[in-house]
């Protein structure tokens, strides 16, 4: 039996280059790739030149850059075993006794390590810290550091392993990582804060398990996505039309892992992305494609996301998604009528009721983004009972919220006022 997280992840990378197939024969495939490849990269390739983060971990950076660190593994009440790291303090040992918590959730196939790639000074997780604030990353189960389970592994029980969407991860995920750090610092509530993902979850969460909105100082929601159907990417598109097809093709084909963690794309990201290789400008495409066209992202940064990104997800994470769109509501998962009636009780599933949703909400969107689109949040403003602050940022794109270049003044520095404000009522 192979264990850990990188032969767990190699061997899961490997199976979905491929469907079917001995993994011999897609491990000399994929040598026989790089051997193809090597002389187009290195006439691409220009320059030694490495990001200073580049093949960096969450765990890494924040040693590196010499701040504390401490490694929770917790467990959810369905037995997934999630990696949450912790930054108790900020780097010149600012204590954060009297503050607040604050929990950081990464978007979709991201890991913690979006909320500090840029470095101190520019990133959240770090900015936070040095406010003197408790800062705890997750990371959600399927990901990168979070691919354990008390009793499934992640390749030999692929299906059940991987049989969760949005909706598993807010009412497990985030309910763990909350009841947590509530015990762990003995504060009865804490800041939230979500990205793309991170925000569906809690919205499945807080609407499900109305309790959790007493636990909530304030949720700080980038990039939310709860209504999807006027997102325009021809990608969701294909799917919207495409899904009974492609659900009877990956259960065909069992395949249950979508865009897992691979040290191979990690390395190419590195490699390609950078500031010296006149292939960045493709690496950005990819990003533009999916998130939006921004004059704001910060391409120098691609090699450090790519480091982590993608770290994996469900496939039933993608359909979930697409039902949204179909469906054009909030909802849970459709099973069809027939399991959908054991499990529910009803032909269709149940819509998440929005004005269970009682946790003050500060929310801010942008006009280029291509996933969580001007109307979508404006849908979802107009039924949140408790939203607090809006910021409608006109040239900012998905994952601007993340990697913009101008992040510090236009983003992060309100977050931190608003996140001070609320730390004082």
């Amino acid at each position: 039996r192979i264990t850990g997280h990188y032969n767990i992840n190699a061997i899961t990378t490997t199976k979905h280059l491929s469907y079917t197939g001995t993994t011999c024969i897609m491990e000399i495939t994929t040598v026989s790739l790089l051997v193809i490849c090597s002389p187009l990269c290195m006439a691409i390739y220009t320059s030694n030149y490495i990001h200073p983060d580049a093949g960096i971990s969450s765990k890494e950076i924040i040693q590196k850059y010499g701040y504390p660190l401490e490694v929770h593994t917790i467990e959810t009440e369905d037995g997934y075993l999630l990696e949450t790291y912790r930054i108790p303090y900020g780097k010149h040992n600012l204590t954060s006794k009297s503050q607040l918590p604050v929990l950081l959730v990464p978007g979709l196939v991201c890991t913690s390590l979006i909320y500090l790639n840029l470095g101190p000074g520019l990133s959240l997780g770090f900015m936070l810290a040095d406010e003197g604030y408790d800062v705890w990353l997750a990371n959600t189960r399927g990901t990168r550091w979070s691919k354990r389970h008390k009793f499934l592994d992640a390749v030999q029980n692929e299906k059940e392993f991987f049989d969760y969407s949005f909706h598993e991860v807010g009412i497990y995920d985030i309910t763990a990582n909350i009841d947590y750090i509530l015990k762990r610092t003995n504060f009865k509530k804490l800041f939230y804060v979500g990205h793309s993902q991170g925000t569906t979850s809690f919205f499945a969460m807080a609407a499900t398990k109305p309790q959790y909105n007493d636990k909530i100082a304030l949720m700080i929601a980038l990039a939310p996505v709860a209504y999807v159907f006027n997102v325009q990417n021809p990608l969701i598109s294909f799917f919207k039309y495409n899904l009974p097809k492609i659900q009877k093709l990956a259960e065909k084909n069992r395949v249950y892992e979508l865009l897992p963690y691979s040290p191979l794309l990690a390395s190419l990201g590195s490699l390609l992305c950078n500031d010296y290789a006149v292939t960045q400008i493709f690496c950005a495409s990819i990003v533009y494609f999916l998130g939006g066209y921004s004059p704001n992202f910060n391409t120098t940064a691609l090699p450090a996301i790519t480091s982590e990104s993608p770290a994996g997800t469900s496939t039933k994470m993608l359909f979930h998604y697409i039902q949204l769109a179909i469906s054009e509501q909030f909802q849970m998962y459709d099973y069809g009528v027939e399991k959908n009636s054991k499990k529910y009780g009803t032909k269709t599933p149940p819509k998440y009721n929005i004005s269970e949703i009682t946790a003050p909400i500060a929310l801010y969107y942008g006009g280029s983004d291509g996933l969580s689109t001007r109307s979508d949040v404006e849908l979802l403003i107009a039924q949140l009972p408790n939203l607090v602050e809006k910021q409608f940022i006109k040239d900012y794109s998905h994952l601007d919220f993340q990697w913009a270049k101008n992040i510090v003044p236009v983003l992060h520095s309100k977050l931190i006022e608003i996140v001070k404000k609320y730390s004082k009522t």
